[in-house]
């Protein structure tokens, strides 16, 4: 391993812990035995085998001894069209972590050249309040970026292996422990580092990270791009991408549809189903949930309720039941869970085809819906909650019964399904990811309503760090932010449609993928004092004070036998 080196001194408010950043020093070499100082942030590049990964080091004014190695979420691998990268989007258009770019043939197909391409650089915590909060409390952050986008997590454990051999080589001086974290796909990544790493991580904090794996995630994809490919849009490809073009383009299909059915402008799909019911349908059975930022499932319009006829209905007022508020939350969260299932799909197909060598002729879908019954992914408690609200239309009668049956009716059809290559599944197995084998204290805390990363994946695994383990103390616990069980959606007197900014702050962060919006980020950093107090803790008597201090925690569920809807597992109605 080469280790290539920057500094740039910063100025430390030593009262808070605080960083301003001072005048940039000159440039000058460095080598792992020259430890960043306290109060500066040092930059540089680990470079391996597999490229390239810059790092990042923040140096608290007063040193507490651990360091915090934070791996950022999942950054897509090739450009994305301005049209899906705005605010109501993606949110790409602000991240720092993209940059913008023009791709002439984006102009013609999204009505613009501009696009957003990920670049690789290091963050050392989810934002600025959280690194504030932490560096005041002693911490040292570190934080990484890998040399390749996407499903990156060969690359990925490569920089975090290097970057722990970097701070105890010299790096940072008077490292007591490391501990890493990381949101989304880095909760994944960091999983992954500790259960390879239990001599060199003290303890990981995987945040709403899909840890049931890749094949899990696009499996549950699969199972709203089938629904919206039978019910909504036929033109969809779904699966086996043989080009960037055709991934793009089934996102496309998908936001635009929502955008239309969003503005009223489209309500029937091209195949006669109805698209709210049906896109409601796919996500029940995809296990996304039926909350949003905006609709919490559960507040009718007040001036429906005020109105009490049809004229309410003639008059557009929304939603007019908890299950057309739990529907329009499907429309967005669908957009979302599209966005990832559509390309990261892409991304991993691509890998496998490369790991795999996979000729351009033939699949590289890794996921088998074939055998699938799709009727049995939507539970009877399911059926009894959104009955009515999917049978409520005028486009058919018994809608629901009507579009399961139409799902179901291609079982094992392998030429209307998608039947997985053999050698695409080997090679996404054969990717590095956490096993669910216990090797060090962890901490796991998501999002309730999370639609890119179902709840489940947390409680999933939980379990197996605790399974076969017999009288031997685990240190594992889980943890979930929950939003106003009161209700969020908020109405402006008279107002047909929700104020959806005024919604989604008083829905805080128990909605949303990886949302820590609460008290300048306490969610995050009590989590951190959570997990730090877990490694050095030995009795239950200790174990109960954490959980106490988490569960005060201002937006975190209190209740201690919660548990998230369990993740779908399309795999167990085959047959």
């Amino acid at each position: 391993m080469r280790i290539s080196m920057t500094r740039r001194a910063i100025a430390a408010v030593a009262t808070a812990g605080l960083l301003l950043v001072g005048v940039p020093a000159a440039v000058t070499p460095a080598s792992a035995a020259t430890a960043c100082a306290l109060g500066a942030t040092c930059e540089g590049s680990l470079e391996g085998s597999l490229g390239a990964s810059p790092f990042k080091i923040v140096m608290p004014s007063t040193f507490n001894g651990t360091v915090l190695i934070y791996n950022h979420g999942y950054r897509f691998s090739g450009p994305i069209p301005a049209a899906f990268a705005g605010p109501t989007a993606l949110a790409l258009s602000t991240n720092p972590a993209y940059t913008a770019i023009s791709v002439p043939a984006f102009a013609t197909a999204f009505g613009s050249a501009v696009a957003y391409q990920a670049n690789n650089m290091a963050q050392v915590a989810q934002n600025d309040k959280i690194a504030a909060g932490l560096l005041a409390q002693g911490y040292a952050l570190a934080g990484l970026g890998y040399s390749a986008q996407g499903w990156a997590i060969a690359e990925a454990l490569q920089a975090n292996e290097s970057m722990i051999k970097y701070v105890n080589g010299g790096g940072v001086a008077g490292v007591k422990k490391i501990m890493v974290w990381g949101d989304s796909f880095g909760g994944y990544v960091s999983a992954t580092v500790a259960e390879r790493n239990p001599g060199k991580v003290a303890g990981v904090l995987p945040t709403c990270a899909p840890l049931a794996g890749p094949e899990q995630a696009m499996q549950s994809a699969m199972t709203v791009m089938f629904t919206w490919k039978t019910l909504i849009a036929p033109t969809l490809r779904v699966a086996n991408y043989q080009s960037y073009t055709q991934a793009l383009s089934d996102l496309a299909t998908v936001l635009s549809t929502l955008g239309a059915v969003g503005a009223g402008t489209a309500s029937t799909s091209a195949v006669g189903y109805p698209i709210a019911q049906a896109n409601l349908l796919g996500g029940l059975m995809g296990g996304l949930p039926t909350k949003s930022a905006v609709y919490d499932g559960q507040t009718v319009n007040p001036m429906f309720a005020t109105l009490g006829t049809a004229a309410g209905l003639a008059g557009g007022y929304s939603p007019a039941s908890a299950g057309a508020s739990s529907a329009a939350a499907m429309l967005q969260n669908v957009g979302a869970a599209a966005a990832l299932g559509i390309m990261v799909r892409y991304d991993l197909e691509q890998r496998a085809r490369a790991l795999g060598q996979i000729p351009a002729t033939d699949s590289a879908n890794f996921t088998d819906n074939v055998g699938v019954t799709y009727t049995e992914l939507l539970s009877s408690e399911q059926r009894g909650e959104f009955g009515d609200t999917l049978n409520a239309t005028s486009v058919m009668p018994n809608a629901l019964n009507a579009m399961l049956a139409k799902l179901d009716e291609s079982k094992g059809n392998a030429a209307a399904r998608f039947p997985a290559s053999a050698a695409a599944l080997k090679a996404v197995r054969s990717l590095p990811a956490p096993k669910g084998v216990y090797k060090v204290p962890t901490l796991l805390i998501s999002t309730t309503f999370d639609p890119v990363v179902p709840a489940g994946n947390t409680e999933n695994y939980y379990l197996k760090l605790h399974a076969k383990h017999g009288n031997r103390m685990v240190k594992a616990l889980q943890f979930y932010t929950s939003p106003p069980e009161d209700g969020w959606t908020t109405f402006d007197a008279g107002a047909k449609s929700p104020n959806s900014a005024a919604s989604a702050a008083k829905a805080t962060s128990g909605v949303g993928h990886c949302n820590w919006a609460i008290d300048n980020g306490i969610q995050m950093i009590n989590a951190v004092t959570a997990l730090n107090r877990l490694v050095y803790a030995k009795t239950n008597k200790q174990i109960k004070a954490i959980n106490r201090l988490m569960w005060s925690t201002p937006g975190v569920n209190s209740d201690g036998m919660f548990v998230p809807e369990p993740l779908k597992r399309p795999g167990l109605t085959v047959g």
